[in-house]
């Protein structure tokens, strides 16, 4: 596993995940389930909180709850991203 320090990681990692062939095809999987995989391949997670749309990722040294029920289309890049970059500012440790 790659280990992530900034976000632009996230960026890079996101769309080796999206241009990968050796994935099961992506559009079969819900809005959730292209999240869950996604975060599980390249993240630490929390599985106690599996079964809601609440994904609890290890980043940084920090956990972050991320409602992927609020998320925009993960295939769609640029909301995706500007989500996902929103959501881990907004609960930074100052």
């Amino acid at each position: 596993m790659k280990t992530i320090h900034v976000f632009h990681d996230i960026h890079q990692l996101y769309a080796e995940f999206i241009e990968n062939k050796n994935y099961p095809k992506l559009e079969s999987l819900s809005n959730w389930g292209k999240n869950r995989f996604f975060f599980n391949q390249h993240f630490r997670m929390i599985e106690d909180w599996h079964h809601t749309e609440q994904i609890v990722i290890e980043f940084n040294n920090q956990f972050y709850s991320l409602d992927t029920g609020t998320a925009p289309d993960f295939m769609d890049k640029e909301k995706y991203m500007e989500w996902l970059s929103v959501e881990l500012l907004s609960q930074q440790v100052q």
